[in-house]
């Protein structure tokens, strides 16, 4: 005799201040029968913008040739395994991010224009009671208004470096113009976060702010992981997979795992600073470090159905090569 049986691709993993997502399953698809073939479904689509304000060398970026034999430059070759499903695009352009009579501002205006297409007002040119900063919605949060409510998370904003939302920054143009990638309004900026143990509470904590913090308070009093808070839970659920999503989930927790200990080395790290010099958290010393942990938490935030839209903002420094 056959059941059928569906897990819901809002099921959470719980436990003291903690609510984990779980990844895309087999289990999730629609009308499943137990015992039978998983029925194909659409999976869910990802999002992710990422952003090097002027500080590349276009031709390690472009690949030579054109079509289906394209061959990928030094930058891009650990992508090789995914060429047959990814499109390199050359040869755009942003005209918002030119001056078109505004004068010098390159930095602020070609950050702004990036996700919205739109040219920022000057704030140094605005007179009376108008608005300071003005620019224009950007595509990661019309993204984020159409699907944005299926997650917990409509989007996440993150980046390696901080910035301010006033002040003169570049030329006349205002600090919020440089210092963020993704505005919700053209008046409103979304501001990144760059503290990985931040963005991780964020993404796995649950209940109110403060119950979250006791919990996360709590854990590292007793050198406990967020694992250690849903085992039990986990474990029920695994009992009910089939062998490919028993896998998945134990590969997703495993992940989850290592990231909260690269996360405790790295504090424990910071730990150690002289007397009167601030505790910079979870923020890694090493810059490439840093990056690495913000991109694989935006890897979790995906495989946990946490949000469909990440906007990333990375220093001149950054060397990122991503893929969905």
């Amino acid at each position: 005799m056959t059941k059928s049986w569906h897990i819901s691709r809002r099921t959470l993993l719980k436990g003291l201040g903690v609510a984990m997502a779980l990844p895309f399953l087999e289990g999730m698809s629609p009308g499943l029968v137990w015992g039978a073939p998983p029925a194909k479904a659409a999976l869910p689509k990802r999002l992710a913008f990422f952003y090097v304000p002027n500080g590349v060398h276009p031709r390690e970026w472009s690949p030579s040739g054109t079509g289906k034999d394209f061959e990928l430059s030094t930058i891009l070759k650990p992508l090789q395994p995914f060429k047959d499903h990814m499109l390199v695009v050359s040869g755009l352009t942003c005209d918002k991010a030119r001056p078109n009579g505004d004068g010098p501002g390159d930095h602020a205006r070609a950050m702004s224009a990036f996700l919205t297409g739109a040219q920022p007002v000057k704030t140094e040119k605005v007179s009376g009671d108008g608005p300071k900063v003005k620019v224009g919605i950007s595509v990661d949060q019309v993204a984020a208004a159409e699907v944005g409510t299926q997650t917990r998370l409509p989007s996440l904003e993150l980046g390696c470096e901080g910035g301010r939302q006033a002040g003169n920054c570049d030329s006349g143009y205002s600090c919020a113009y440089s210092s963020n990638l993704s505005w919700k309004t053209d008046l409103t900026p979304m501001g990144k976060d760059v503290d990985p143990r931040s963005v991780f509470e964020r993404l796995f904590a649950g209940g109110s702010k403060g119950e979250s913090e006791a919990a996360r308070i709590k854990r590292m009093q007793y050198n406990k992981s967020v694992l250690d808070f849903v085992a039990e839970d986990a474990e029920s659920l695994r009992n009910l997979l089939g062998v490919n999503d028993q896998r998945k989930l134990d590969e997703y927790l495993s992940g989850v795992r290592d990231l909260e200990l690269r996360l405790a080395k790295v504090e424990k790290a910071n730990a150690d600073v002289p007397p009167g010099v601030s505790k910079p958290g979870g923020i890694p010393k090493d810059y490439a470090e840093h990056i690495h942990i913000m991109c694989d938490l935006l890897v979790l935030a995906f495989q946990g159905d946490l949000t469909p839209s990440v906007p990333s903002r990375w220093p001149t420094r950054a060397a990122i090569e991503t893929t969905r």
